[in-house]
């Protein structure tokens, strides 16, 4: 008889449990001791933030835990102004791009008050020149003809960089059911096959290999591809558009990347894939492998629902696929097809077992996790950083971040023992279990970084369990960085490992400011070093991260001085003017995170204060 023990539960979800307690105590007490016109306002207060729980219980069904009540006055300082944002102007001409509360571009150059105003910077982003050209902008039989296909779908370059991509990227962009396009890939043809597709997956692939110019070759042939397919667009349109959007962003072309991306949550919606096809009146095209086809299509949504609220935390954006309006079941292990084996062996590892890349229990529950945890990140975002959101006064935020927390403390300890991680694993884990456990200490680290604002006065102006939050989420994120090191290389992670190492690089900047610690304090400098290292190990896989690398180094170089009644600026050295009042070699130190710059992009909504 073999016995099964549980897991223990994580002391964090218990901690998180007991602070609701402890706050709920906090709260009748204080009722209780008020005047009636002082209880009044606490009651009203709580009518508040109970009309936001059972909103989100709502939505959420059954099996919600507890949720934490805040007394007036005892988190006020929790959070910035949420209307509060950075505009980027490019050097090229009057565009500008909005930076918001979430966004990895958070690390600050001045110890100044906080931002009161819009800061206008002017950048080129890598390989503007290039991205600007005009006969970019051109369609159709212009594009072909600048970027003619140099390398066929069947040959032997095409067939090497597609097999890199299933063999260290498929794990992070599900978006493709690999199996029934290699079979249609196979056969010349197929409802799940296109070039454009194939070139996407290409120029994906091509970063694994830490081939550039191969990567923007192919990138070049799906664009050439792309906007003719707009006419009658189909789900590998939408599926090459997640693809080449996250990478032309993380290539440096911002902006191009965002409308990509923006495309294929507008097309998700235009074909109908926020509606489970269980609930279709019409067959869908649905002929063979019914269930299977309709499986496809949840995954396809699913994948774009994650990709939505990666690049709403990478740009501090508001998102674009509400879960509100979405009935998609969750997704589930496909089977294999029967041809299966034979594929594998001749398209991605020859003489390969099945079992090798077993898409079984570990890699779909993954994705089944990582769907649940952007679902968590979706509420963060809409919730603490929209500028849209209804009463946004300190205690109703400060009870939803504590929410929040429960939920994410509470995701971390359902997970299953095959995707989990601690300290004392010692053993290789696969790749994707090690991205998981990096986006969650990620996004608990955004949750609780204090604002820049409140890092400029006393200790006692921010809560310091929030800042202990960080600091316990940045060990976790070094420990996850050696573990990973040893087995695998940085380059097969996906964009949003920028942010982790933004995130983390600027925590240690924030714990050398609190703390008042020298550049040469060892745990300082080893901290720094192991990201440093990874930033250098993927600055030619993802070049956004140049900006973030080149602040850090110089921060390390030099400290020089700030006028203190400058005006605080975000500056990653792609200004072009130095503000007024800092002198030239003045940019190189960055002392403390800053957060947090929130807005929309409603119109009309974007409102700095």
């Amino acid at each position: 008889m073999v016995l099964s023990l549980a897991r223990p539960t994580p002391k964090s979800y218990v901690q998180a449990l007991e602070a609701e307690v402890a706050s709920l105590e906090t709260f009748i007490q204080k009722l209780a001791s008020s005047d009636d016109k002082k209880r009044q306002q606490m009651l009203n207060e709580f009518s508040r933030v109970t009309e936001l729980i059972l909103a989100k219980d709502d939505d959420a069904g059954s099996g919600s835990s507890p949720k934490p009540l805040a007394v007036e006055g005892q988190d006020e300082g929790r959070l910035s102004p949420a209307r509060v944002g950075q505009l980027r102007k490019t050097r090229s001409g009057g565009s500008a791009q909005f930076y918001g509360g979430t966004s990895l571009y958070h690390i600050r150059l001045s110890e100044a008050g906080p931002v009161s105003s819009p800061v206008i910077m002017d950048s080129t982003t890598v390989d503007e020149t290039h991205s600007t050209n005009t006969t970019e902008m051109m369609l159709g039989h212009t594009l072909w003809n600048l970027y003619p296909i140099q390398f066929a779908a069947h040959d032997d370059v095409s067939q090497r960089l597609m097999a890199a991509f299933f063999t260290y990227q498929y794990q992070s962009n599900m978006c493709i059911y690999r199996e029934f396009f290699l079979r249609d890939y196979d056969i010349g043809g197929g409802r799940h096959y296109s070039d454009l597709l194939l070139f996407a997956i290409c120029a994906t692939g091509a970063l694994a290999t830490n081939e550039s110019l191969l990567s923007d070759i192919f990138a070049n042939q799906a664009q050439a591809l792309l906007y003719p397919s707009l006419n009658h667009p189909d789900l590998t349109v939408l599926q090459a558009l997640l693809l080449l959007g996250q990478l032309e962003i993380g290539r440096g072309r911002a902006s191009k990347g965002w409308l990509f991306c923006g495309m294929a949550f507008r097309l998700a919606h235009e074909m109908g894939l926020h509606l489970d096809p269980m609930n279709w009146h019409t067959s869908q095209d649905l002929t063979q492998d019914p269930d299977i086809e309709r499986e496809i299509l949840r995954r396809v949504y699913w994948a774009a629902f994650v990709v939505d609220k990666k690049l709403s935390l990478f740009f501090g954006r508001p998102p674009a696929l509400y879960p509100q309006v979405s009935d998609v079941r969750g997704t589930e292990r496909i089977p294999y097809p029967p041809d299966w084996a034979n594929l594998l062996d001749t398209y991605v590892a020859p003489g390969t077992s099945v079992t090798a890349f077993e898409d079984g229990p570990n890699l779909v529950n993954a994705l089944i996790y990582r769907i649940e945890l952007y679902r968590i990140v979706h509420t963060m975002i809409t919730e603490v950083f929209e500028n849209r959101r209804k009463n946004a006064g300190g205690p109703v935020v400060a009870a939803t971040i504590a929410r929040i927390h429960v939920s994410l403390t509470r995701w971390l300890a359902g997970l299953p023992n095959k995707l989990n991680w601690n300290q004392w694993i010692l053993n290789q884990l696969p790749q994707w279990v090690y991205h998981l456990h990096l986006l969650f200490q990620t996004v608990m680290t955004i949750l609780h970084r204090p604002p820049s604002q409140l890092l400029q006065k006393s200790e006692s102006s921010f809560d310091r369990d929030d800042v202990e939050i960080c600091y316990q989420s940045l060990g976790a994120i070094l420990r996850l960085l050696k573990s990973y090191k040893r087995f695998y290389s940085y380059k097969h992670l996906p964009l949003d490992f920028v942010q982790t190492l933004s995130t983390a690089a600027g925590t240690i900047l924030m714990r050398r400011h609190l703390e008042n610690l020298p550049w040469d304090d060892s745990e300082t400098s080893r901290s720094l070093d192991l990201v440093i290292e990874a930033m250098e190990d993927i600055k030619d896989t993802w070049p956004c991260v140049k900006e973030i690398l080149d602040s850090v180094l110089k921060a390390r170089q030099t400290e020089a001085a700030v006028m203190p009644d400058m005006d605080p600026v975000m500056d990653f050295d792609f200004l072009a003017a130095r503000p007024p009042g800092l002198p030239e070699d003045g940019t190189a130190w960055l002392s403390s995170l800053g957060n947090v710059m929130t807005g929309s992009m409603l119109p009309g909504d974007v409102d700095f204060k």
